[in-house]
Formats: structure tokens, C-alpha cells, sequence
């Protein structure tokens, strides 16, 4: 790897081309998936946290072909540091505009952080932040993706240093939800989510995980839709998901969640551990 090859790749910036128009039958798939109870879906508007959905391919890959991540300095990335395989550890989801019936988003992409080797439980591997900003074609900033990445080597065992235990919740409600295999491939590909971990056991299997396993954006999806449930009326603004152990087929997952002033925490258990926990923030 050469040291002016990642000095350029950190400094790049990657406007990509606009998507196609905001249509209805999208939002109606994604809606039948995680509901319509979304405070600001009204009309032409489009639920905010499905933004992104838009900004992704629309079609899954032909067959014999790899399915882009849509990420484009996220690939390059990998490739430089020999990473062939990486999974999303953290999310943030910044959203600040509407998106309505029509519009054409338009999306720049940057490397925010790029960490230094470490041992994790996959084998050695690095972490670092990928930071999309997407805006309508006339201007309007809608929001901001941080993807928190770690990326390794399956096959080259490592030490992970132990994780620092968060706090426990004192939750004021709770739901839950099951999962199947046809469960994750439907709600993957109403968010337009084509990896093939999402999609294909011996894929998933081949990165080091049990199974296919339940997407990032499907997660904010379930935990904010559940934290929309408790405030009807609340616009949500921001996300905050860190994921611990991944979500397969045959789990019953509980979320747990307890809300402040302006915000809901949400923790996603399964057989009594947690897998996730999600902050999310609301407009004052």
C-alpha cells in the first residue's frame, strides 16, 4: 500500500450522479415493511429516515455480479488496505430536510476517519467512517450518513480488546419482532440494500457470520418506527445506532426503550443479550 495512494484516497470527495425521481410504489414498499406511522408522511412526503433508500441502486445485481455497497472511497478503500470484507459496526443518520414525491437526490461522499490496525474477534482489521451527504438537485440538504466500518480479513484470528459495557436500561415500554431469512431479504431489499450478506446464506457465511443477517438501515427503520409509536406528532432529526452482534434468522428480537425530553434510547435484545442500541433524537 502505497502512503500517497491513501493520503490522495482520504482527501478525495465523490460527487455521485443524481438518483432517479422520488416515486410512490418505493415509499409504498417500504412503508407496507415499517409502517406509515411517520409524523411528517403526509401526502407527498416521503417518511425522512427512508431517505436513503433513494440513493441506492434499485435493482439487485445480475447474477455472477458483485453488488455495489453504493459507497464508492468505501470500496476503493477496502481494496487498498486489502480488507476484503466489511460490516458496518456503527450508523449515524442526520436528517435535517423532507423529501417529497418527485425529487432527485443527489449524494457526496468523503472518508471522515480512518483508524490503525487492531485485533478484533474477525482477525486483524481497521476501523474508519464513511460520511455521505445527500441533497435535493435544487439544494436542500436532507441529511447526513456516517457509516462506522470495520474492515478484515477472514481466516486471520485475532485478540478483540474487551468491549466497554454500556449501561443497562430501565426501559418504560417494549415490543417485539421475529425474524426469518425471508424477513431480512424483503425489508434488505425495500431499502434497496444488495449486499449479499442480506441475501445469500453461503455469502454471509464466506465473511465470517452465521447467516444472513438483518441490515443497518433496517434496524433504524424498526427502532426509529418504534420510537415514532411513543411520539405521533415528534419529527425525528437524528439517529444514532451502534451494533454489538449481529441479528439472524430465527430471533425473536425485544426493544426495550426509554425516552427523555427529546430523545428515545432503544435496545434491541435477543435470548436476553443485546444486539443493538439506537439513540433516537427528536425536533424540540
Amino acid at each position: 500500500m502505497s502512503d500517497d495512494a491513501l493520503a490522495q484516497l482520504l482527501e478525495q470527495r465523490v460527487a455521485r450522479e443524481p438518483c432517479a425521481a422520488v416515486t410512490r410504489d418505493v415509499v409504498d414498499t417500504w412503508t407496507e415493511a415499517f409502517g406509515t406511522e411517520w409524523a411528517e408522511c403526509d401526502g407527498n412526503v416521503a417518511p425522512s429516515v427512508m431517505f436513503t433508500t433513494f440513493v441506492r441502486p434499485p435493482s439487485p445485481p445480475a447474477p455472477g455480479e458483485t453488488a455495489p455497497t453504493g459507497v464508492v472511497l468505501h470500496d476503493q478503500l477496502k481494496r487498498l488496505l486489502d480488507l476484503p470484507v466489511a460490516i458496518a459496526v456503527g450508523y449515524e443518520l442526520e436528517l435535517s430536510g423532507v423529501v417529497h414525491i418527485g425529487d432527485q437526490l443527489v449524494s457526496e461522499e468523503r472518508i471522515a476517519a480512518l483508524g490503525a490496525e487492531r485485533s478484533t474477534k474477525f482477525g486483524l482489521g481497521r476501523d474508519w467512517v464513511i460520511e455521505v451527504a445527500t441533497s435535493t438537485t435544487t439544494g436542500t440538504r436532507i441529511g447526513i450518513e456516517r457509516f462506522r466500518m470495520l474492515g478484515y480479513r477472514p481466516g486471520e484470528p485475532g485478540s478483540a480488546p474487551p468491549r466497554t459495557p454500556q449501561s443497562s436500561l430501565d426501559p418504560s415500554w417494549s415490543e417485539t419482532f421475529d425474524v426469518s431469512a425471508e424477513s431480512i431479504r424483503r425489508e434488505a431489499a425495500a431499502n434497496h440494500v444488495w449486499a449479499a450478506a442480506h441475501h445469500h446464506t453461503e455469502a454471509a457465511q464466506a465473511a465470517g457470520l452465521a447467516d444472513i443477517i438483518l441490515d443497518t438501515s433496517s434496524q433504524v427503520a424498526r427502532f426509529a418506527g418504534a420510537a415514532q409509536r411513543r411520539r405521533p406528532k415528534d419529527r425525528i432529526v437524528g439517529v444514532d445506532l451502534a451494533m454489538k452482534r449481529s441479528i439472524l434468522p430465527g430471533a425473536t428480537v425485544t426493544l426495550e426503550g426509554i425516552d427523555d425530553e427529546r430523545s428515545t434510547t432503544v435496545s434491541a435484545l435477543v435470548d436476553g443479550r443485546e444486539a443493538s442500541r439506537a439513540t433516537i433524537t427528536f425536533a424540540l
